[in-house]
């Protein structure tokens, strides 16, 4: 049986040593991620950054453009508020007020109640006469009817005795009597009283013309109504003349 020989390795003196080239390892690719995207081009850039900037329309609702847009009209007008209240102020202060203009701002007031010209001035102004001259008018027909024609139409009487003043009220003139107050009797004539005293012991009221005719105005039936020329009053609003 034969036995070889060992040999000794070993580097020999003088000879360089050169290492074997070291192989590359091989790069770990995960199946779940992806390649990263191509570099895009100048316009492809812009492109994208538009669309970026456009806000998202939500899937109900209002877009959000149309809230901003809304939101920019708001401040717009708040700020032409502010300009005009601006100026107001400019001019109140720079201006002085004028006192004489209606305030649209205040209630109006309410006018004053209505003034009232006894019956007898009334007709007396109206035929330009005396009270003697009325008192002989009462008996001409024609005039008679004329003035019962005028106070039917053209004015308003009202009572002017009764205390408070809120008591009075309106009186339709009729006709006239052919008597005077201190004969013709009053309630129809069964407490046999005139208008005369009757208005002295109802109403405390003493007549300073009992001889002046009374005026009638007619109620149901047969009932009638006197009132003397004293007691009565035309409303200024609703005088008119005849001629």
């Amino acid at each position: 049986m034969e036995f070889l020989s060992l040999m000794i390795w070993g580097v020999e003196d003088g000879v360089p040593f050169i290492p074997e080239p070291a192989q590359p390892e091989p790069e770990l690719v995960i199946a779940d991620e992806e390649p990263e995207p191509p570099t895009p081009a100048l316009g492809e850039e812009k492109i994208k950054e538009e669309s970026e900037q456009k806000p998202p329309t939500p899937a109900f609702g209002v877009p959000v453009e149309v809230k901003i847009k809304e939101e920019k009209e708001e401040e717009d007008i708040d700020e032409a508020i502010l300009d005009m209240s601006e100026k107001l102020l400019r001019i109140t202060i720079d201006e002085p007020l004028d006192w004489t203009v209606e305030n649209p701002f205040c209630e109006p007031t309410p006018p004053p109640p209505p003034e009232s010209v006894p019956l007898i001035e009334y007709l007396c102004n109206l035929k330009n006469c005396s009270l003697k001259e009325l008192h002989v008018l009462f008996h001409n027909l024609e005039e008679r009817r004329e003035i019962i024609n005028h106070l039917r139409r053209n004015v308003e009487l009202r009572t002017c005795h009764l205390k408070p003043c809120c008591k009075n009220f309106i009186v339709h003139c009729n006709d006239l009597t052919v008597r005077s107050a201190s004969v013709v009797h009053a309630m129809g004539g069964y407490l046999s009283i005139t208008v005369r005293g009757y208005y002295y012991i109802k109403h405390k009221v003493k007549l300073e013309h009992p001889y002046l005719p009374c005026i009638i105005e007619f109620g149901g039936g047969r009932h009638r109504s006197y009132y003397p020329l004293e007691v009565l009053s035309v409303t200024e609003n609703k005088m008119k003349k005849c001629f």
